[in-house]
């Protein structure tokens, strides 16, 4: 388990790391970038990608992205999203890693990022039928065809699950 980022009052850069089945906690090298509200996942590659967040002041949502080689022990920056985003999630196919939804410091987001590993790129892929921050995200396996992001808000807490399908390259509502 891993805790990455955050704010104690300041936003943070700091990463731990919890040891299995030892129980102990332990201190990884800091993040390039200071990263609150900020998203997280093991990519396809086993390197562990933090992308976007909220670096303090006047709303100043990162488009950055960084990632963590846990066999070098060192982290480095990747090419950047196409939109800064805070409160988004992410999920990792084997094709990438996706950023979903988020808030712009000024409005709800129901774009879509992808990134390729590959190419150290991002590219925008279909949005969400509704746009949305603070949601949770997962992948259905063992088939990795859909992706599910689940309630979120805009305004007002959402109870709604959407779906994209990877292979039609689409999002749908399905509660």
């Amino acid at each position: 388990m891993f805790i990455i980022g955050g704010n104690d009052g300041r936003v943070q850069n700091t990463v731990e790391v919890l040891r299995l089945p030892e129980g102990i906690w332990r201190s990884l090298k800091p993040m390039k970038k200071r990263r609150d509200e900020l998203a997280a996942c093991v990519g396809p590659d086993q390197k562990i990608y933090a992308v976007g967040g909220y670096a303090g002041g006047d709303n100043a949502c990162l488009d950055s992205a960084e990632r963590y080689d846990p066999v070098k022990g060192t982290w480095e920056m990747i090419a950047p999203l196409k939109q800064g985003r805070r409160a988004l999630s992410v999920v990792a196919l084997p094709d990438g890693i996706y950023a979903i939804g988020g808030f712009s410091g000024q409005q709800y987001m129901s774009s879509v990022e992808r990134y390729s590993i590959e190419n150290d790129r991002w590219t925008t892929i279909a949005p969400l039928m509704a746009p949305k921050c603070t949601l949770s995200c997962l992948v259905s396996t063992p088939d990795y065809r859909y992706i599910y992001a689940i309630g979120g808000f805009n305004g007002t807490p959402l109870n709604e699950v959407e779906r994209y399908d990877v292979t039609k390259e689409r999002w749908e509502v399905i509660h």
